[in-house]
């Protein structure tokens, strides 16, 4: 029932007809709760006319010429599909930027704090043949181990 919800969710948030369609074909494939609402093959004849029911078409277009003489169009409502690419959009950043904090929040730093290195390891000075030298520090990523270069000074 929930994962119906989310289907319907993102359904109506992204108005890309193939994302729509993609939705549908793989939610109702595996959801029973939505194949149970789909009407069967019974219920869906009595619908669809089959061409031994007309028995004259000449009838039938003068009425849709008729129909369609009459002006009832349905107008349409440019900013509707604008407006849905919109609100899609800012959902979409919305989650980002939401998924991107919480990650923030919930993982741990990997890195210890620059003040627990100090108190661990700190070099005063360094001597070589008892002349000042020059230290280099090298730590490997993803290690423990600290490597400290001296070199003369030259």
């Amino acid at each position: 029932m929930f994962r119906c919800k989310i289907v319907n969710f993102f359904f109506i948030i992204f108005p890309l007809k193939i994302w729509q369609d993609f939705l549908l074909r793989h939610h109702i494939q595996k959801c029973v709760v939505c194949q149970n609402k789909m009407a069967s093959l019974d219920e869906t004849k009595p619908l669809l006319i089959q061409e031994s029911e007309i028995e004259k078409l000449e009838v039938l277009w003068p009425a849709v010429r008729a129909g369609l003489s009459e002006g009832k169009r349905k107008e349409r409502l440019f900013f509707r599909p604008r407006l849905g690419w919109a609100v899609g959009v800012v959902g979409f950043l919305v989650a980002l930027i939401a998924g991107i904090w919480l990650y923030s929040i919930f993982t741990p730093d990997r890195r210890p704090s620059k003040e627990i290195l100090i108190e661990r390891f700190q070099i005063n000075y360094i001597r070589v043949e008892n002349k000042p030298a020059r230290a280099y520090i090298f730590w490997p990523h993803d290690s423990k181990m600290i490597i400290v270069w001296a070199e003369k000074n030259i």
